[in-house]
């Protein structure tokens, strides 16, 4: 049986323990803040990419006729399905969504004041809303 030296086991000891320090001294990956109903503000109306109102977020105060050339920008909406949406407007209005521009081609809701929902399935590709049902 072998052992080893005093100097060698000390060496070893002192390898573990810089070891050990350097991984405690390593900081940890910072998550991305995770998004939620809670983000959309008092007045919006909201929708994400992501199921209970996770992922890329749009929101709007006032109708918009194209998400995608209107007054409010939503980029992500001509390639992803909207999969979850937050009316919290303050006008106690409903909010309807339809997947062309113009509020045309389906109306695919009717969200209710201080209502949210998850869309069925995959989700849908939204292009416009109007504050009314």
């Amino acid at each position: 049986m072998t052992t080893q030296s005093g100097r060698a086991r000390g060496l070893t000891v002192l390898f573990a323990t810089v070891a050990m320090a350097a991984a405690c001294l390593t900081p940890a990956a910072q998550a991305a803040p995770a998004t939620s109903y809670n983000d959309c503000a008092r007045g919006l109306f909201c929708v994400w990419s992501g199921d209970n109102g996770t992922g890329q977020r749009c929101e709007w105060r006032v109708d918009d006729a194209d998400w995608l050339a209107g007054s409010r920008i939503c980029k992500w909406a001509k390639g992803t399905r909207v999969q979850s949406a937050y009316n919290h407007g303050e006008s106690g209005a409903p909010v309807s969504a339809y997947t062309a521009a113009d509020y045309g081609g389906t109306k695919m809701f009717c969200l209710r004041s201080g209502r949210r929902a998850n869309l069925k399935g995959v989700g849908t590709y939204l292009r416009s809303h109007t504050w009314a049902c």
